[in-house]
């Protein structure tokens, strides 16, 4: 792919993050946080251009999507994200320990698709681990509070996420990440193995 092409087709990716970040389809409301799909742009980015300068676009572009968003917030915990630390590091992090983990597998297995399937669904874990481990860590003690006001314990505020944003989010990141990819590879001509 040209280098002009590579560009416009990531800000098409990044555009999208930013268009899924003000839909139900990119942030589903769900009171105590929001589910996301906003992450899919980013596995899609770092499976299809191989390129560790991408990634850490990407996951930087996720970062400030969410940053943007949390200036008008859905649930309690949004207005936390309105601190860079909180919003950008995370999914900065995202971006970096996915390609990482997505080239180790490459160095594993062959196969595109479970490779991407499987890159998927950890970068959907990992954003939400990165994510809620550096809020509690930045804001342990207001985020104690905030659950606390709003009927939950910090234990079954996090069995909470994991069971209603986690694990819907990884078996979405793992389902819909190879189909894209699948298709982006017959667009450009790639051997799928």
């Amino acid at each position: 792919m040209k280098n002009t092409m590579k560009i416009a087709f990531a800000g098409i990716l990044i555009a999208l993050m930013f268009v899924l970040s003000w839909t139900v389809l990119g942030m589903i409301p769900l009171g105590v946080a929001s589910a996301t799909t906003v992450f899919i742009p980013v596995c899609v980015g770092i499976i299809f251009f191989d390129d560790f300068k991408y990634a850490v676009v990407f996951g930087l572009f996720f970062g400030i999507v969410s940053l943007v968003r949390s200036f008008v917030p859905q649930g309690f915990l949004d207005p936390y994200f309105q601190n860079p630390i909180v919003s950008v590091l995370p999914r900065l992090l995202v971006g970096i320990v996915g390609y990482l983990f997505y080239k180790g597998l490459t160095r594993l297995m062959k196969n595109r698709i479970i490779v991407s399937s499987l890159t998927g669904g950890f970068i959907a874990l990992i954003n939400t681990i990165f994510t809620m481990g550096i809020l509690i860590l930045v804001y342990f003690q207001d985020v104690n509070q905030t659950f606390a006001d709003n009927g939950f314990s910090i234990l079954t505020a996090l069995k909470t996420i994991s069971l209603l944003n986690m694990l819907p989010e990884i078996a979405i990141g793992a389902i819909l990440t190879p189909i894209i990819i699948k298709v982006l590879d017959k667009i450009s001509n790639k051997n799928l193995n």
